[in-house]
């Protein structure tokens, strides 16, 4: 039964023309954006879980989730990227304003200086220990920045409103075409 993969598609490919509602309501397109957003988690992973034919939802949930592949449909193949597209086009436009690179380096810091005060307990004083969190701090926070940056190009690009509706309808005509075969 395929059905949960075409009405993850179809559903995230309304959320994903959500620009499309903003000039008649911005609430029903934030509404969107923000249902848009748990979907677009679904949806990746769903994806993962077909790619990788791991079988795991299918197993707890006991219905199948890959479409027919000897269908009409000759683009039916092509269901993965446009999944895994569309679950990026959906987490990134909530998410295109959280600098989560300084919240990760200042956790993982923190986390590092206290666990040397327990381990190591009188072994090293308080001017050391906040030397040792700059440090892993400053070099989590250069390696971090770049990975955010590059995502948030991506997710700039994606969510660029005539790429996010051309994304949503092609979902949602895969959705249909997965619902059908």
């Amino acid at each position: 039964m395929v059905v949960s993969t075409a009405i993850l598609l179809i559903v995230g490919g309304v959320c994903a023309t959500a620009p499309l509602f903003k000039r008649a309501s911005n609430d029903l397109a934030r509404l969107l954006s923000i249902i848009g957003f748990f979907v677009g988690i679904a949806i990746i992973i769903v994806a993962i879980d077909l790619a990788l034919g791991l079988k795991f939802l299918s197993n707890i949930f006991g219905i199948g989730l890959e479409p027919n592949a000897n269908s009409n449909y000759p683009y039916l193949k092509y269901y993965l990227p446009v999944m895994a597209v569309l679950g990026i086009v959906l987490i990134s436009r909530p998410l295109k304003n959280l600098r989560w690179a300084s919240l990760i380096s200042l956790g993982v810091g923190i986390l590092v200086a206290a666990y040397l005060r327990v381990v190591f307990p009188g072994l090293l004083n308080n001017l050391e220990l906040g030397i040792i969190f700059l440090i892993i701090t400053l070099i989590l926070y250069t390696l971090l920045r770049f990975v955010e940056d590059i995502l948030e190009t991506i997710g700039s690009i994606l969510a660029f409103p005539p790429i996010a509706i051309v994304v949503g309808l092609v979902s949602i005509y895969f959705g249909i075409i997965t619902g059908v075969a």
